[in-house]
């Protein structure tokens, strides 16, 4: 009954639009959804300046949860699994003084965690994987150890504006050429466990008949130790705007995992989470991913855990926060 109940929820959160942005209108009655099971759970619900939601019971030292806003092209599982897995949770653990947390605006920034003006003692954020590693492994559960750095800016490349179909090959100066080699190189320089990406192009005057002037692409950087992050945006050539170090999973919730998960795979998060910003701040922090089918697809509505891994990781969760709370 528990997986279906959350499945069920997860269903209900979905239907308030594929796409709930930070501090939308869609993201505010996810937010009173979650408010109201909260309550349901036997937790006291309050807010903070940032708009984060907390449930809580008695003095909390031990909080569990994730976000509730999607990208525009978002899946069921990613954030609000957390969600209503911790509250599920929470639920069993009617007399234990625990906290669930639902954090604003995590796909940009992530903002609401970063605005947190208490911290709590200790937290562990469940998550579906994002990828493919546990599904080829044939396992429902993994413990992550590590959330990958992550460098972000932008680079611009100037031309000329020519006519297309006037203007010799050889007298042109292409924007969008030059850019084009620039991406191969981002793809080049990445060596596993590195990755590094352009998601983002911006071509001006992006008219099909004129050779572009000016063009912009997204540089995004990850890998999970320091060194590596230098080597790798070095080796990229860019200045990032945007910065994240690597973080590790570590105390108590990292220990109370292993725990209860003995056999379970250990990985690192090529994602960043709010487990992350909190990580950074102190907090002992460990994360749960659960299996993500389709090839580990996420960020699309093939996003898909299956109830079974669900029920197994609410169980892995509950006992997890059982023994945090103790």
């Amino acid at each position: 009954m528990t997986a279906a109940r959350v499945v069920e929820r997860l269903d209900e959160i979905y239907a308030l639009g594929q796409h709930r942005a930070g501090y939308s209108p869609e993201e505010d009655v996810a937010h009173e959804l979650a408010a109201g099971w909260m309550r349901e759970a036997g937790l006291e619900v309050s807010r903070d300046e940032g708009g984060n939601l907390f449930g809580r019971r008695g003095a909390a030292r031990m909080w569990s949860g994730s976000h509730l806003d999607s990208v525009p092209t978002g899946g069921r599982f990613d954030g609000a699994l957390g969600v209503v897995a911790a509250i599920e949770a929470a639920g069993r653990l009617r007399d234990a003084p625990l906290g669930v947390v639902v954090f604003r605006a995590e796909e940009t920034g992530p903002m609401g965690s970063r605005a947190l003006q208490e911290l709590p003692e200790a937290f562990v954020e469940l998550h579906i994987e994002q990828g493919p590693v546990l599904e080829r492994a044939g396992e429902p559960l993994g413990i992550v150890t590590a959330i990958a750095g992550q460098a972000r800016g932008a680079v611009t490349f100037e031309g000329r504006a020519d006519h297309a179909g006037t203007t010799p090959m050889a007298a042109r100066d292409d924007a969008l050429v030059k850019a084009a080699r620039f991406v191969l190189h981002v793809a080049d320089s990445a060596r596993a466990p590195a990755v590094a990406t352009v998601g983002a192009v911006e071509v001006e005057p992006n008219a099909g008949n004129v050779v572009p002037a000016r063009v912009t692409v997204s540089v995004d950087a990850r890998a999970p130790g320091a060194e590596q992050l230098d080597e790798l945006v070095a080796a990229i050539g860019f200045e990032p705007k945007w910065w994240l170090d690597p973080v590790a999973m570590s105390g108590p919730p990292l220990d109370a995992l292993r725990t209860v998960l003995p056999d379970a795979p250990e990985l690192i998060s090529g994602a960043g989470h709010d487990a992350m910003v909190l990580a950074a701040a102190g907090v002992p922090t460990a994360m749960l991913f659960v299996r993500s089918l389709n090839g580990g697809v996420s960020h699309s509505p093939d996003e898909l855990s299956s109830v079974d891994d669900i029920a197994v990781a609410v169980d892995a969760l509950t006992e997890t926060l059982a023994r945090l709370a103790a």
